[in-house]
């Protein structure tokens, strides 16, 4: 085989997505992880992957849900907290590798395309929540890479001040309701009241992180993604709460949308990083 696939790989707190691009399709291959995954599965699944494309990539993206260090460590991790201090040393050993920040590869995604000089923004609601910006045309990063940490941002109600990821994220959610993502599902199939005013609650939290967005950045796009927009009205109840708290000449000029490549956007985020260091 003389053809070589680009690797995009978007390791998440419930599920890791490895994609491969070749000239004329993609594998993808999807496999569970957990608060208990760390390091060195990581580097076992993608060995695994790797050995099943029977050639060596040309070079890989990774995607991880926290922050990146200077050195290419993953510094902070708290969906993932083994995966802290963990580098592409094994996949590095046989391809160029790139490790960024989830929401950063999401954006990279979404937001290619933009026209010139648009400020746009993407907004990941998974395990944990996270943001990423395009600011009058540019990536807007921050001091050391950091921006965009969404789910930290705090809010103040009735119990008092709590962030963003312990009202919205699936984490909190699942927690909450004492349940896997299997059963608030069919929970919420069954229209189980509690549950059903839990993920609105939910929902509406994370209108206020759109909110913030949007009247901070005043994007044209906000795009949204995430494991957390397939549970029950949650993505309806962020959108109704997101054009009740955002200033109304801001709402009215922003687009609030789905990121259009589904589960597939932060591998391909990374994956479109690589390549741009390989040109």
């Amino acid at each position: 085989m003389s053809e070589r696939p680009l690797l995009g790989i978007d390791v998440g707190g419930t599920k890791l997505l490895l994609l491969a691009q070749w000239s004329d399709h993609r594998d993808v291959d999807r496999v569970p992880t957990g608060s208990a995954f760390t390091g060195r599965h990581l580097d076992t699944e993608i060995d695994r992957f790797v050995s099943a494309l029977g050639t060596a990539p040309v070079g890989a993206g990774v995607a991880v849900p926290g922050l990146v260090a200077g050195d290419g460590s993953v510094q902070t991790c708290d969906v993932l907290p083994l995966l802290v201090g963990w580098r592409a040393e094994v996949l590095g050993r046989l391809c160029p590798v790139r490790l960024l920040n989830d929401v950063e590869a999401a954006s990279l995604e979404e937001l290619h395309d933009l026209p010139a000089g648009s400020t746009a923004a993407v907004v990941m609601a998974g395990t944990g929540i996270g943001a990423g910006f395009v600011v009058d045309g540019r990536p807007f990063r921050g001091a050391r890479g950091w921006a965009g940490e969404l789910g930290s941002i705090p809010i103040a109600g009735a119990e008092g001040v709590a962030t963003l990821d312990q009202l919205a994220s699936g984490a909190s959610i699942l927690k909450r309701l004492s349940g896997g993502a299997a059963s608030v599902l069919a929970r919420a199939a069954a229209k189980d009241p509690a549950v059903l005013q839990a993920l609105r609650g939910a929902g509406e939290a994370l209108g206020l992180g759109l909110a913030t967005v949007i009247d901070l950045f005043n994007p044209s796009v906000v795009a949204v993604g995430g494991g957390s927009l397939e549970l029950p009205g949650y993505l309806e109840a962020a959108v109704e709460s997101a054009a009740r708290h955002s200033m109304p000449e801001l709402w009215k000029v922003c687009e609030v949308r789905r990121v259009r490549q589904g589960e597939l956007t932060a591998a391909l985020g990374a994956l479109r990083a690589i390549g741009a260091e390989l040109v």
